[in-house]
């Protein structure tokens, strides 16, 4: 048969199995709320807001939806597209069998934790640029969640049953330590906001580790300790405040090891039962 030559005879039936995987995925966005036909969850949710995926198909599958969408539906499918990168191994190599250099997320997690799991995924890692992953990463990670711990059970220890917001006046001191975490919580949320979640997450893990726990901690030992009422006072509503606003904060990158804290904490108890349902911290 000569190239370009259509084969001959009768008979000739499509493969009924042969299925196109980027055209049936490009009707995704909507025939999964039961288009063709007008329902209630294809009022409510299409177009939505955001769609996170891989650069690598922002042909074969973001255009395509885009086009679908436009056509039968003549509305657009989502209004931002945010791409990550692909993940990499420690020397930037594609992750393969044939290389033996497969980081599994499912293997990861069950020896490091979700979470630690989660954050080695975020942390660097700017939208559309591939990661470099390694184990050692992810446990350096599982030692964050522990400090998290940690630092919770000295708070709690501290404080006993006054985990509540409280008359008690701050001193100027403590005041100038809650204006400096409203600060970077203003930046963490502007961030969150503009889609800069590497940044985010990097900057509470800092503020938690640096100087939450190493000094704020720290210092706080002598001054719990201390025969001075009002600023022992003052120093336990300080850390309660601010180790529940960081819980906030850190819940979306570390939602396990931050829902399960909130469970313990004595005030929460019988209120709202869940931390992820509660209110994001005031920046201001």
């Amino acid at each position: 048969m000569h190239v370009g030559e259509h084969p001959g005879g009768d008979g000739w039936e499509q493969d009924t199995d042969t299925l196109d995987t980027w055209f049936s995925s490009g009707l995704w966005t909507f025939s999964t709320l039961g288009w063709p036909d007008m329902t209630d969850d294809l009022k409510t949710y299409h177009p939505t807001t955001l769609l996170e995926t891989g650069y690598d198909i922002l042909f074969f599958w973001v255009a395509r939806m885009i086009l679908m969408s436009g056509y039968l539906l003549g509305d657009i499918p989502f209004k931002t597209v945010y791409l990550h990168g692909l993940v990499r191994d420690v020397e930037g190599r594609k992750m393969s069998k044939s290389l033996g250099n497969i980081i599994d997320p499912l293997d990861m997690s069950a020896k490091y934790g979700a979470d630690a799991t989660r954050l080695s995924l975020i942390v660097g890692n700017g939208p559309g640029n591939d990661t470099k992953l390694s184990e050692g990463k992810i446990q350096a990670y599982k030692k964050y969640a522990n400090k998290i711990w940690n630092a919770t059970r000295f708070v709690l220890e501290a404080t006993d049953t006054l985990f509540d917001s409280s008359d008690t006046p701050l001193t100027e001191y403590d005041k100038e330590i809650l204006h400096d975490w409203h600060a970077l919580l203003s930046e963490v949320t502007d961030d969150i906001t503009d889609y800069r979640l590497y940044l985010a997450a990097e900057k509470l893990y800092h503020y938690f580790w640096h100087t939450f726990a190493d000094l704020i901690i720290e210092e706080s030992k002598p001054i719990l300790a201390g025969t001075d009422i009002a600023t022992c006072a003052s120093r336990k509503i300080l850390l309660s405040t601010v180790l529940l606003e960081q819980l906030k904060a850190l819940h979306p990158f570390m939602p396990f090891v931050t829902e399960a804290i909130w469970q313990h904490l004595p005030s929460h108890k019988n209120k709202r039962p869940f931390l992820m349902v509660e209110k994001w911290p005031s920046k201001t």
